[in-house]
């Protein structure tokens, strides 16, 4: 085990100082800032001592649902562990001695600073965390971020995961405050000046009014009282009509999506996922609002179907295990992804709005990620992000 992880580290370690050469010089600002979402799962195992959050105490708990896991980490490692994904397991991947996933541990610094590197060589401009409370468990790794040497190569915001069981942000003021910390945090991501951009998403009816009765107006207050504009809001729904209307009421600046699938498609190629989504910023667009285009990396969820996660009930759609859509090459992702700027340059909008949303960094029991995964022959090692610095930073 131990020779196994030394020489994937080492691995890491001679690419991470070859990317900081190759990726010290800024890329020409004629395009939009490019970001990807993270959703932080991967966390390895939690030591006893940790006292973990009761998702079923927590303001906004729809108790309709089955209770979530306490330790998604937990859960989400379960699902992506079995050998039949292992060109998914990312580079800081923990092997046995027998080459089988013993721990998956991303929240840790050195991995952290690592992914760093490799988000710039990709050229990548931020990141946008999905945003829990603090004690959450998923929040974890935004910690660990906030604490790298080299956390100033990269941007960050925050995608407000709204309707989560581990507490609502509409509805909680210790999640509120915990926010706020974060958006005055000196490396987080801001356009036209001073304006720290917020993806607001998981939205519905009751949470839009919560908000509107005054609670977001507080807390807009609360940030210009620490020196910042109002924040550059983007308001993301699958509904191209509801999410206009939701920018309507909360005075939005754009429109986009977490993600955009056909929830139909037996085994659909990458190409026809590509264009599904690239036709939804279109949609989105004949709303007349401003678009933030949300370009995707992949769609399989099988690893939940044979190994269900407690805070869905995807696995017990009919034919859950074939609703996926084949693996793209990195080519074919970057390539989407560059469409994702083109489209972009050419609907501007009126708002000045200079972004491009990627699902994802490193959502890989979903089938979305960019983050470098096991060398070959297991994975593709750094494949997706040298391709995406063809299109992002080569000229």
């Amino acid at each position: 085990m131990r020779a196994k992880y030394t020489l994937i580290s080492i691995c890491g370690m001679v690419a991470m100082g070859m990317f900081a050469l190759c990726a010290g010089g800024e890329h020409s600002r004629s395009r939009p800032l490019v970001g990807a979402i993270r959703w932080d799962a991967w966390y390895g195992s939690l030591p006893a001592s940790v006292r973990l959050p009761d998702p079923a105490l927590r303001p906004g708990f729809d108790t309709g649902r089955k209770i979530p896991s306490a330790d998604p980490g937990k859960e989400a490692q379960r699902a992506l562990s079995p050998e039949t994904w292992r060109y998914r397991w990312p580079f800081f991947t923990v092997l046995n001695t027998d080459g089988s996933a013993k721990e998956i541990n991303g929240n840790l610094t050195g991995v952290v600073e690592q992914e760093i590197e490799y988000a710039v060589h990709a050229g990548l401009d931020y990141w946008a965390f999905d945003a829990y409370p603090e004690d959450c468990p998923l929040s974890y790794t935004l910690k660990t971020f906030l604490s790298c040497r080299n956390r100033d190569k990269i941007k960050f915001c925050l995608f407000l995961v709204m309707s989560s069981a581990y507490g609502g942000f509409a509805e909680d003021n210790v999640f509120q405050a915990y926010a706020l910390r974060m958006i005055t945090q000196p490396n987080y991501l801001k356009v036209q000046g001073n304006r720290p951009v917020i993806y607001m998403g998981f939205l519905n009816d009751r949470l839009v009014e919560l908000l509107s009765d005054g609670r977001w107006k507080i807390f807009c207050s609360e940030l210009e009282k620490r020196g910042l504009g109002k924040p550059y809001l983007v308001m993301c729904h699958g509904s191209p009509t509801s999410a206009k209307r939701y920018y309507d009421i909360l005075q939005g600046d754009a429109v986009s999506q977490y993600n955009v699938v056909d929830g139909k498609m037996k085994g659909g190629s990458f190409s026809e996922l590509a264009t599904y989504v690239e036709t939804f910023w279109d949609k989105w667009a004949a709303t007349g609002v401003p678009v933030i285009p949300i370009c995707v990396t992949g769609w399989d969820r099988r690893t939940r179907v044979t190994n269900p996660v407690s805070w869905e009930t995807f696995h017990l759609k009919k034919d859950a295990f074939d609703l996926y859509y084949k693996s793209g090459t990195p080519e074919e992702i970057a390539a989407h992804i560059g469409k994702g700027v083109s489209w972009f340059n050419k609907h501007p909008g009126v708002n000045g709005n200079e972004l491009v949303l990627i699902y994802a960094w490193n959502e890989i029991d979903e089938g979305g990620w960019l983050v470098p995964v096991l060398p070959p022959p297991h994975g593709e090692g750094t494949a997706r992000i040298d391709a995406l610095r063809k299109v992002l930073v080569t000229p």
